[in-house]
């Protein structure tokens, strides 16, 4: 299965970052700063998320500078991959905000036959957020917000998304976004010394504007 990187309509892939936040009624979601870092890698580090996210159980510092890493590519500029390192803020009635988790994505271009250049792209997106926000609805806003930011760019074609198998709450918010899981892997990796399942979930542009349109 070969994968193209060129592309005559697009030499480097969109940056993605958008001017300003990307906003919905209850949430931010705006690129990663050093200052957002240690809040971020703090909620990453709590058991309860980590359970459900494949790094396990890293030390603040470790966890810090995966984030920085992440900050890091989020500049990068290539034909190949760009990856962009998102915070999540609650916003408040005072319009003040606390980072409640962090979000992002990578976006490639779609494999082709014979590597023939395609400007047709697909975006994986991963999210973390605070359990002290959890059963409100926030993760469901979350995802969809990065789902209508992807789509805004018009080659992104789909959108995909990795979750554990037990993962119950994440799995319930990527359906009611209208992602559909496309695959189940047993004993797809290991965690602590045990085998776990995963699943993947995608969305198609097709759908998602057809959700759209029925007003999901």
């Amino acid at each position: 299965m070969g994968r193209s990187w060129h592309s005559d309509a697009m030499s480097t892939l969109p940056s993605f970052v958008s001017s300003t936040p990307v906003e919905t009624p209850r949430l931010r979601l705006r690129p990663m700063t050093s200052d957002d870092v240690a809040a971020a890698a703090a909620i990453r580090a709590q058991p309860e998320v980590y359970a459900y996210l494949s790094h396990g159980a890293l030390t603040p510092a470790q966890l810090e500078a995966r984030l920085r890493l992440r900050m890091a590519r989020t500049t990068l500029a290539n034909d190949v991959e760009r990856e962009v390192q998102l915070v999540v803020e609650a916003l408040a009635q005072d319009d003040d905000a606390a980072v409640v988790g962090d979000c992002g994505f990578k976006v490639a271009r779609v494999w082709t036959q014979n590597e023939a250049p395609t400007d047709r792209l697909v975006a994986r997106i991963h999210y973390a957020m605070s359990p002290l926000v959890a059963g409100r609805g926030l993760g469901t806003e979350l995802v969809g917000a990065l789902v209508a930011h992807l789509f805004a760019e018009p080659h992104v074609h789909r959108i995909q998304a990795d979750v554990f198998a037990d993962n119950v709450a994440s799995r319930t918010v990527l359906e009611r976004n209208g992602f559909r899981q496309e695959g189940y892997f047993v004993d797809d990796g290991l965690i602590d010394g045990k085998f776990v399942d995963a699943c993947l979930y995608s969305l198609l542009r097709r759908e998602w504007e057809g959700g759209q349109a029925a007003g999901r």
